[in-house]
């Protein structure tokens, strides 16, 4: 199904509601926008890889019982 959206005075466009939930879109979401030589716009939702965020938190570390305990796991033993 295809979408009527109208460009703004900056250039900008609204993505359908239908289609943001669909994809799990949210308010700072990265988004790639290619240009086809056809004159097509190929939008690619731009998906957080390890890549992406490895490193960033420096060069702590951390214990397996310290990251259970933060997410809430329970020993059962």
């Amino acid at each position: 199904m295809g979408y009527i959206v109208t460009m703004d005075e900056k250039g900008r466009i609204v993505i359908p509601k239908e289609i943001r939930d669909e994809l799990n879109l949210k308010e700072g979401s990265k988004v790639e926008v290619e240009l086809e030589k056809d004159g097509r716009i190929i939008i690619k939702v731009k998906k957080l890889t390890v890549d992406d965020i490895y490193g960033i938190a420096g060069k702590e570390s951390v214990k397996i019982e310290e990251i259970e305990e933060a997410l809430g796991f329970e020993d059962n033993d």
